[in-house]
């Protein structure tokens, strides 16, 4: 058996909002954010807009666009640091009353921006001991309620929006997702870990406000980029020929260039969508997953290396093969 992805579906806010949409007295300009991190826009959410509202709509999106019955949906996972309620109950609950998923058993995971990852190596896990027919997995975010817009070293980088993939266990190994098993063989890897020594990097203060620094997460992301992506190649003997994308958290475009230059691979073939979307967190690989999708570039055949990291300090990667 195997588990594949079925479809993506996304959301984003309604309000966009370009470097030179943003406040003056930050004191910056698209200029300068553009050359020191790729980022044009980002999307803002109004009150209205949550973490919950965002993640229903791009659950809908999946199921829409894989013409499958939310009644069919054992598992809802989704990752997130900005929840709607403090504690509980969990996002992935509300989103599951949202959009009418009564057979579902639901939960959120917290690993910053390496969470989607995480959340979809526990779902091929759980769907593959408890059979479950299909399963949500959710990146959603909206990180503008915790921005300090203040502090122009960070704010200018976040966006909202979600993502979100439809699982589906298959009988047969014709391509998909599967995590790395011990004493199996599997169709793709998953490696993940984290170091607690690096948490006072970024966070979110006794205010309720992200606080970031800027120069260590940049040296730790790059080390971690290049050993996750080497890593990943190396178990599944890939070359860079064997892969069509690279699809990473999108979180600056020089940490993705910088690991490329490293591994000496072809960066054309890293999917880059934080010049619109800006550093979603979790919800940064859905995304782009699913404009790829709706572009046609995930098609039978199609192999991809992806690779996050986030606060905790946490890092992730997968092999995904369609």
């Amino acid at each position: 058996m195997s588990v594949i992805i079925r479809a993506m579906g996304k959301a984003l806010p309604k309000n966009c909002v370009t470097n030179n949409d943003l406040p003056k007295e930050l004191d910056t300009s698209d200029e300068w954010i553009v050359s020191h991190t790729g980022i044009h826009s980002r999307y803002i959410s109004d009150k209205e807009e949550t973490c919950s509202s965002l993640g229903a709509r791009a659950c809908k999106n999946a199921l829409e666009v894989a013409s499958v019955d939310v009644k069919d949906v054992g598992l809802i996972i989704c990752a997130t640091t900005t929840s709607d309620f403090v504690g509980f109950p969990s996002t992935a609950c509300v989103i599951q009353a949202a959009i009418g998923a009564v057979n579902a058993t639901c939960f959120d995971v917290t690993a910053a921006c390496s969470g989607f990852l995480y959340a979809m190596d526990t779902a091929v896990s759980l769907m593959e001991r408890h059979k479950y027919k299909y399963a949500l997995i959710i990146g959603s975010e909206v990180l503008s309620r915790i921005c300090d817009w203040k502090d122009r070293s960070s704010c200018i980088l976040f966006g909202d929006g979600a993502g979100a993939a439809l699982l589906e266990l298959k009988a047969s190994g014709d391509g998909g997702l599967c995590a790395d098993k011990v004493g199996a063989a599997g169709i793709g890897t998953f490696i993940s870990g984290s170091d607690g020594n690096g948490g006072k990097a970024l966070y979110v203060d006794e205010s309720g406000l992200l606080r970031m620094d800027g120069h260590a997460i940049y040296t730790f992301a790059v080390k971690i980029m290049t050993e996750i992506i080497r890593e990943l190649m190396e178990r599944e003997k890939l070359k860079d020929e064997d892969v069509d994308y690279f699809v990473c958290h999108q979180a600056n475009e020089r940490i993705l260039s910088a690991a490329a230059k490293r591994l000496e691979l072809d960066f054309s073939k890293f999917v880059i969508t934080l010049d619109e979307y800006g550093n979603t967190s979790s919800a940064s690989i859905p995304l782009t997953l699913a404009d790829m999708d709706k572009k046609g570039m995930l098609r039978k055949g199609t192999t991809i290396v992806s690779a996050a990291f986030g606060a905790g300090l946490t890092w992730a990667g997968t092999v995904i093969r369609f």
